[in-house]
This record gives structure tokens, sequence and C-alpha cells, in this order.
């Protein structure tokens, strides 16, 4: 029976204790999968006990119309990333950009709001560590606009891990 209740009490090695981890990320990302600039939060899950990191983040290209007018451009970067390292990581991850851009209406030239779905990639460079902290990371970022179009991209990132 003790040998039961000590069995118990330890945790597996197999098993990854995400208390040791910091579970969220505030940062910013300049270029990347959110265009020119973006604000993100970011989460660790655990998939089949694999340390991946699901993000979501909010940016804008034009705040104002053609018309002048408050209409922002929206821009929705989503993506899953995986880590491999302790504080220095190689970082791999895809996902999908989703715009919202106005634009005009060709019959009656009123504006209007069109949405795409973009793919992203990244791979690269970030420093972390596993505990909260400052983080920071370069990557390259290549987007398929429209799924149609490649085009190389990279970004810049710094923030905060809690």
């Amino acid at each position: 029976m003790m040998i039961l209740l000590l069995l118990m009490h330890y945790k597996s090695k197999s098993q990854i204790d995400t208390n040791q981890f910091s579970q969220n990320v505030l940062y910013i990302e300049v270029a990347g999968i959110g265009g020119y600039g973006s604000l993100n939060y970011e989460r660790l899950i655990l998939i089949k006990n694999r340390k991946c990191r699901v993000r979501i983040g909010i940016s804008t290209y034009k705040i104002k119309d053609y018309t002048t007018k408050f209409n922002p451009d929206i821009i929705i970067p989503i993506a899953v990333n995986k880590l491999y390292g302790n504080n220095h990581n190689i970082e791999f991850g895809f996902g999908q950009t989703i715009t919202s851009i106005v634009q005009a209406n060709y019959l009656n030239w009123k504006p209007e709001r069109i949405i795409n779905l973009h793919s992203n990639f990244t791979i690269g460079y970030r420093y972390q560590k596993n505990k909260e902290g400052v983080i920071f990371r370069a990557s390259y970022t290549p987007i398929i606009e429209f799924n149609k179009y490649f085009r190389h991209w990279g970004g810049l990132t710094i923030g905060y891990a809690f």
C-alpha cells in the first residue's frame, strides 16, 4: 500500500509538467505573418505530450478607406508554432492570415469589404526562457497570398512570457 501511495505521489518522467513553462506570451511583431506590424497573443498547448504554441494577432494596414472615412483594413494572423530547444530555440510554424480589406465596388464605387485567406509559414530563431521573461525572435515568414502567390517575408519579435 505504501509503495502504491509513493508511486501516485511522484509524477511520471515521461509526462511534461506545463507548470514549469510560461503558458502565455504577449508580443509585438514587426513585419512577419501579420503584415507590417502586429500585436499577438500566444498560448502553450500540449499535443501528444509535445509543446506547441497557438498564436492569434491583430494588425491593420490602412485606418481610412479611399473615401477618407474611418474603415480600417484588418489583418488577423493565426498559427501553430513548435519550438525545439531550451532557452535558444529553433521555431517552425504554419497557419492562415485572414485579411479584411476595404476596396471600391466597381459597379457603384462604394466601399466594399473583401475577406481573403493567405497561408503562412515560420522558421526562425527564438530566445525564450522556460519561465517568465522577455522573448526575442527573428524569423523567415513566407506567405502564400490568396493561396496562389508566394511572397518572401520576414519578421522581428519582442515580447514578454508569463
